[in-house]
């Protein structure tokens, strides 16, 4: 039977035949190589199929998935993905995993660490039981009542992908264990009458809102805001529930100078009236300025519309006017250095011809001196004799001779 080796396994080889059956025998072939075609005795071989079987390797195959599908759910049920923080005044965080399961609860501030514990109550509770134990507990302790009668609810996720049903669905749970709170204290409530009725209002942008009666509570209000994770490791550095952070920079924005210790201390409720009264304030200097615009000014009547024109053609002519003088002074001003400037040049033009005058006067005076000077040294006997010139011996013996004759 032929074969082709493709691997060495110590002494013996890896073939496979022509029928793709791998088969393990014994190397009795000398400096053989991996691809080589040898033949193989049947009774040498010792077939693979065993290894390779197929119902073997489906078997192999499960057993992988089952593990992978066992660690990614284990992976998935114990890391968290979800945080999220109740803020009232106590302030808590939830961690929760990708099937809304509590895998952590800390208190964010006193109030918070009295509520949560050591939060080992709440570690693998559903995240709705565990806002109802929560809001229950504030109740509780007077922590949700008339004057702090907010909850916000504040969701970030490692993957920042919070979408709108997500927040939807917590404001719903919120809502919900807030009616069941409420039912439960009207059960305990001996009488109706002993303290007013009052109503459970959620936050929702659409408008809606859920009611139910309440012998004990003031209005309960829920808000639902989302952040980044970011923004949530920026809070747990500087020590405050991201929703207060968010609450923070809202402050911020109309109040600059807002300590964040004050957000810390400070219930939602009274960090949200502190924001609407600065804003309020805001307005109202803003609509006590000569140009600020107020919403109860009258209409303008035709009588003030012609007052208006009447004001607008005044200002006109009297803005003419002021342009008119400026021009005339811009005027006689102007004149008055032009004709400075006109002397100053009439000063400059006699000055020059004055120092010419006396230049050229003097470089006369000069030549005629230097003139007479050598006129005199002509007419100085004193310069004959100084007169040096090479005497003409030639001449002079011709003068001589002529004398001579002259008196013969």
């Amino acid at each position: 039977m032929k074969a082709i080796i493709v691997d060495f396994d110590g002494d013996y080889l890896i073939v496979a035949n022509s029928r793709g059956d791998f088969k393990r025998i014994y190397n009795n072939y000398p400096g053989c190589q991996i691809g080589d075609e040898i033949t193989v005795k049947e009774n040498m071989a010792v077939l693979l199929r065993s290894m390779l079987s197929s119902k073997k390797v489906l078997t192999l195959a499960a057993c992988l998935l089952c593990m992978l599908i066992t660690s990614y759910g284990i992976y998935g049920y114990m890391n968290p993905v979800t945080y999220v923080t109740v803020d009232i005044n106590p302030s808590v965080e939830f961690s929760l995993n990708r099937y809304d399961v509590v895998r952590g609860a800390r208190g964010l501030n006193e109030e918070g660490k009295i509520i949560i514990g050591d939060g080992r109550e709440y570690k693998n509770m559903k995240f709705d039981k565990a806002l109802n134990l929560v809001l229950s507990k504030a109740v509780e302790r007077d922590f949700l009542n008339k004057d702090a009668n907010t909850v916000m609810l504040t969701v970030s996720n490692v993957k920042d992908s919070i979408s709108s049903d997500k927040k939807k669905q917590l404001e719903e749970i919120a809502k919900t264990q807030l009616s069941n709170i409420i039912e439960k204290e009207e059960k305990v409530t001996p009488t109706e009458q002993q303290k007013p009725d009052t109503l459970v209002e959620s936050s929702n942008t659409n408008g809606a809102k859920n009611n139910v009666k309440d012998t004990n509570k003031s209005k309960f209000k829920v808000i639902v805001e989302d952040t980044t994770y970011k923004k949530h490791q920026e809070a747990k550095k500087k020590e405050v529930s991201q929703g207060k952070l968010l609450l923070y920079e809202k402050l911020k924005q109309v109040k600059p100078d807002a300590a964040l210790s004050h957000v810390k201390e400070a219930s939602v409720s009274q960090i949200l009236r502190e924001i609407e009264k600065v804003k309020q304030e805001l307005k109202d200097k803003s609509e006590a300025r000569p140009n600020g615009n107020s919403s109860d000014k009258r209409k303008p009547t035709d009588e003030d519309k012609k007052q208006q024109l009447k004001n607008i053609k005044q200002l006109e002519n009297s803005m003419n006017k002021q342009l008119k003088d400026i021009q005339k002074e811009n005027k006689d001003e102007l004149k008055e250095k032009i004709k400075e400037t006109k002397e100053q040049l009439k000063n400059y033009r006699k000055e020059i011809k004055d120092n010419v005058s006396r230049e050229i006067k003097k470089e006369l005076k000069d030549k005629e001196e230097n003139i007479n000077k050598s006129g005199q040294r002509k007419n100085n006997p004193s310069d004959k004799k100084n007169d040096k010139r090479p005497r003409d011996f030639k001449n002079e013996a011709k003068t001589k001779n002529r004398n001579k004759n002259n008196k013969n």
